[in-house]
């Protein structure tokens, strides 16, 4: 089972709406939430446990994907990875200070994943340079084309990096999230 901290404010709901969507598809998903628990899905497990302000003290290997207001806690283990907005002073800041391995998103082409055009309809993803999934296996950079639906570039981002941390998209998928 893997074990994924979703930090920042508990009204924005985007994150949590394309998690249901997409990944239920061929997760199954242990969601946690302002006191409440939910599952859904099938397949390999993946727990969520959502929080403003979260105590980590012993998650060994976490994934921490930050809302756009999210904060990283000072208790952080070391060896897990966080996604975060580049363009969030904030949140680069409490990376550096946890001295966490991060995949940055942002408008800037220095991020791990930023966008290369967008539309009313639809984003260019780019991964811009290499990562290694939670599998091991090295991904490459290229780019993804993802309908908006109403979220913003930032979460679309931020969920394409969990996606491909994960190791969830295979040949066919890529390009087909929508």
């Amino acid at each position: 089972m893997t074990v994924i901290a979703i930090i920042g404010q508990k009204w924005d709901n985007s994150l949590e709406r394309l998690i249901k969507e997409q990944l239920s598809k061929t997760y199954q998903i242990t969601y946690m939430k302002n006191n409440s628990l939910s599952r859904f899905g099938k397949g390999y497990e993946l727990l969520f446990f959502e929080s403003e302000k979260p105590e980590i003290d012993s998650c060994d290997g976490c994934l921490a994907v930050l809302k756009s207001e999210g904060i990283l806690p000072e208790g952080i283990n070391t060896r897990g990875i966080a996604v975060i907005n580049s363009d969030r002073i904030e949140q680069v800041k409490s990376a550096e200070k946890t001295g966490i391995k991060t995949v940055t998103c942002g408008i800037s082409p220095t991020s791990t994943i930023s966008f290369t055009s967008e539309t009313e309809e639809t984003v260019l993803i780019s991964l811009n340079r290499s990562i290694t999934a939670l599998s091991g296996r090295e991904i490459e950079p290229l780019e993804i084309p993802v309908r908006k639906n109403g979220i913003d570039t930032y979460t679309l981002m931020s969920f394409v990096a969990l996606r491909l941390l994960l190791d969830d998209y295979g040949s066919e998928d890529i390009g087909k999230l929508y």
